[in-house]
């Protein structure tokens, strides 16, 4: 759609929403327009439903659906009053966790390295971001066969272990304004695809602070993950250890995820001592 060059304010949503959605291409057409919203709003100003729908070029009814998901996961605010949207207290989270990921780095870096070397299976450390987890640090398997290295990479929340360790330790509402964002795609034939059953799955890791992924994400390969916590209980950071699906039967990946939740409970405790001091 094109927009009024005359109109300032319309111009500047149309250059924010462009400018989030033109970086790279995006394969799933809900996460791009949900992300040209967030750029729309990128100001900090309250801004209404229409112009939201100018700047991102969408229908008022598809604009809406995905704003009120957005508000669903904290994401954004909403003025019911004046009918206007602006950016949610959700990404001081995400920019205090911006600013901690050299310090959960450098604080995971040495369990990462323990772990690959005594299992010597490819180790993962996740962060997550507003519509799935991006790993940012992996060291790979010394096995013959192994999984490759993916730092640098986004995970899919529902189908990727470090993605359901990172969306368990969060509140029920923020899961599903996340799903709902983001559909249940499938990925493989295994990957789940039904909410209900992939509510069950997290409830399990909630459970017992690990979960599992098998082939799920990629045909062949099966992981372990869990969650690193924070003082308030929610998972800033995941760590992974992935392999082929031959070597991660159930007692394998039983102490896998025992271990990880070992490792990380004191990792947990070194990162809640070390923010206490520096307040």
């Amino acid at each position: 759609m094109i927009l009024n060059d005359a109109d300032p304010a319309d111009a500047k949503l149309r250059g924010a929403a462009s400018a989030g959605q033109g970086a790279r291409p995006v394969r799933i057409q809900s996460i791009g327009r949900a992300a040209g919203l967030l750029e729309a709003l990128a100001g900090g100003e309250w801004v209404a439903l229409r112009d939201l729908a100018r700047a991102v070029g969408l229908a008022k009814p598809t604009t809406y659906n995905l704003i009120a998901a957005l508000v669903d996961a904290g994401l954004v605010e909403h003025d019911a009053g004046g009918g206007a949207y602006r950016l949610g207290l959700q990404f001081l989270v995400y920019g205090k966790a911006v600013e901690r990921r050299i310090d959960i780095q450098g604080l995971l870096r040495p369990t990462l390295v323990r772990l690959c070397a005594d299992t010597r299976e490819t180790v993962n450390l996740a962060l997550p971001c507003a519509t799935d987890a991006m790993i940012i640090d992996s060291l790979e398997g010394s096995q013959a066969l192994r999984v490759s290295s993916y730092a640098g990479t986004r995970a899919s929340y529902h189908s990727t272990a470090c993605g359901r360790a990172l969306l368990a330790f969060q509140t029920a509402a923020f899961r599903a304004a996340i799903l709902k964002i983001r559909p249940l795609v499938a990925v493989t034939p295994h990957t789940i695809t039904d909410v209900d059953a992939l509510e069950a799955l997290l409830a399990q890791s909630l459970s017992r602070g690990w979960t599992t992924e098998n082939e799920e994400n990629e045909v062949g390969s099966a992981c372990v993950a869990a969650p690193l916590l924070d003082r308030d209980g929610k998972a800033v950071a995941a760590i992974s250890i992935a392999g082929p699906v031959s070597r991660f039967g159930p007692d394998v990946q039983k102490r896998y995820g025992e271990r990880l939740v070992q490792e990380l409970a004191e990792a947990s405790r070194l990162l809640i001592a070390g923010e206490a001091a520096q307040r």
